[in-house]
């Protein structure tokens, strides 16, 4: 398995098709695809600046979002994690935190974090709606979700 960088929205329609949410954030900083030995893709990453305004926005990096297909190796998604950090800490030498969130909701319960040593931080606020203003951008998982830190 190893990753590639992708340079254009591509990945993001790719994400868009297959997550559950069926959308892509926009502002994404870095985007990755997971490719199997055979250079196939099987999933993609989303980084971007953390969501949450009240966060450093030039030294986190947000896991904004994450899909591999079904088919793959064990242990396939925390090894991507793991790359993608070693990745993060060579190309992005000011990025001092990596934030990710699992969606209760949708019954994650960070497995894939746990695996790569990443460190629970608490619930988000429970939500009773999502974005209103503008339609492209309903949220559509309102479930609390966990909160997952770690260093690059």
């Amino acid at each position: 398995m190893k990753l590639e960088l992708c340079t254009t929205t591509e990945l993001d329609k790719w994400i868009a098709e297959r997550h559950y949410l069926q959308s892509s954030p926009a502002g994404a900083r870095l985007r990755l695809w997971v490719l199997d030995d055979g250079g196939r893709r099987i999933g993609a990453m989303m980084w971007g600046r953390p969501t949450a305004r009240s966060l450093d926005r030039e030294n986190i990096l947000e896991l904004t979002r994450m899909y591999l297909i079904d088919d793959t190796e064990g242990f396939a998604e925390s090894k991507a994690l793991a790359m993608a950090r070693k990745h993060i800490r060579k190309n992005y030498p000011k990025i001092k935190g990596l934030l990710a969130y699992s969606s209760t909701g949708e019954g994650h319960e960070g497995k894939i974090y746990e695996a790569d040593n990443w460190f629970p931080l608490g619930l988000t606020k429970k939500r009773s709606s999502g974005w209103t203003s503008r339609d492209a951008r309903l949220d559509r998982d309102l479930s609390q979700k966990i909160r997952w830190v770690r260093s690059p």
